[in-house]
């Protein structure tokens, strides 16, 4: 079969590799100039590996995409970073069951109720029940209400917004099933990775077009007809991997109830600053820093190169200042030099000492589709792969339940959809 897939983010790289494998024609639209998708990466002159517009790692149960890595030959560097909270004008290590017990701004037994619900979490396999009823009030009766004030509140608030109150258990759920304590990064990169896929899939006969933006999807005389930058290209099979609404956009002849049912679903939008710094930020060696007081414009602080040796980014201490935010949030439409200005002041709190004077270059990247909304009972209104147009099929973060977005599920999703096209 001649089979299109468009996107080449790592969700239509892995089906590629898996129809190829199967001795079919495949070819990869894709509107950037590299692949990645969300992990597109990129590096100054000077580094020797890139890093990700917007910050990745794997947990060591991410089987399907390590798999993968391992397919084609990609190295793999293992670590166990440190995870900590800034709250009440400190930073606390928190990625423990003893960091829990010593973390003081809890009642001594809301610490051990909610390292209970923790510990029940991570090990029952059953989520369906937790779908029924919110975050937020599973929090609050499980863990008590100052556990769900201090460590839950400020990180559902600030990453969904208006939507925190209805994000559903499970979806917490998978976030604390999946964690592992040692984190797992590609060497040399995501986009090493992405292009060491990319050239395995071309050197098996595969095609990959990039700057390649697809202008529409129609049936046409039994074959679905693509058209790219003015070119046209014919097809038996579909794959796209685009954000919902985008598909829905370019996607001719879609059921009106069908683009009503899927258009439904939201997401958020995620905007990271980066900066390349010449002196450490987290002086106290922590990688990931989440920010747990409402009143700051930032959800995270990751510093990368206290997770990967800063001596691949020539010395310099990379630091995201990440955040979730709805498509018309006034930060879309802002500089990195802007982006700076707003944060240093909080910036300086959580690092005392910190001057502009140690950034070295700032950049500011932005994603419109990054975190779908997972309201409850997700899994009755998950889109199917298979849409209502036969041959055309749609594979993206959306129908990734109940676990939590991420390059591990676009591996497992592109490797299913890919299965559909083989049976």
């Amino acid at each position: 079969m001649k089979i299109g897939i468009i996107g080449a983010g790592f969700g239509g790289l892995a089906a590629a590799h898996k129809l190829l494998k199967e001795g079919h024609e495949v070819i990869v639209l894709e509107a950037e100039k590299k692949p990645g998708g969300l992990a597109l990466g990129f590096k100054e002159k000077s580094w020797k590996w890139t890093i990700e517009a917007h910050y990745h790692h794997w947990f060591t149960n991410d089987y399907d995409v390590l798999e993968l890595a391992k397919s084609v030959g990609q190295e793999v560097v293992t670590v166990k970073p440190k995870t900590s909270t800034y709250y009440d004008g400190e930073i606390k290590q928190l990625d423990s069951p003893l960091s829990l017990l010593q973390f003081s701004k809890l009642p001594f037994y809301e610490r051990i109720r909610t390292g209970i619900v923790l510990a029940h979490l991570k090990l029952t396999p059953f989520w369906q029940p937790l779908e029924k009823v919110t975050a937020k009030k599973f929090l609050i009766l499980s863990m008590g209400k100052t556990s769900w004030r201090v460590l839950w509140r400020p990180l559902f608030e600030k990453k969904f917004g208006e939507h925190s109150d209805s994000i559903s258990a499970a979806w917490f759920w998978a976030r604390i099933k999946k964690r592992t304590s040692s984190l797992s990064y590609p060497k040399g990169g995501f986009q090493s990775f992405a292009d060491r896929l990319s050239k395995y899939i071309t050197d098996r006969g595969g095609v990959i077009v990039f700057n390649s933006p697809v202008e529409s999807i129609v049936k046409v005389k039994g074959k679905l007809e693509v058209k790219a930058n003015a070119n046209k290209y014919e097809f038996e099979k579909v794959i796209c991997t685009l954000p919902t609404p985008l598909f829905t956009k370019i996607t001719k002849g879609l059921p009106a109830a069908y683009k009503e049912s899927v258009v439904g679903l939201n997401a958020i939008g995620a905007i990271n600053l980066v900066l390349s710094l010449k002196k450490p930020f987290l002086k106290d060696t922590s990688y990931w820093l989440n920010i747990n007081e409402l009143d700051y414009p930032f959800l995270a602080v990751v510093e990368h190169t206290n997770f990967m040796n800063k001596t691949n980014y020539n010395n310099k201490s990379i630091v995201y200042v990440g955040n979730y935010l709805p498509h018309d949030h006034r930060y879309f439409k802002s500089e990195a030099k802007e982006l700076v200005e707003e944060f240093i002041p909080y910036l300086k709190k959580i690092s005392p000492g910190f001057t502009t004077s140690q950034i070295k270059k700032a950049y500011v990247f932005k994603a419109f589709y990054a975190q779908p909304i997972v309201p409850l009972n997700y899994s009755r209104i998950l889109p199917e792969f298979k849409t209502p147009i036969e041959g055309l099929y749609l594979c993206n973060m959306q129908q990734v339940y109940p676990w939590d977005r991420g390059t591990n599920y676009a591996v497992e999703n592109g490797k299913k959809v890919a299965s559909l096209i083989l049976q």
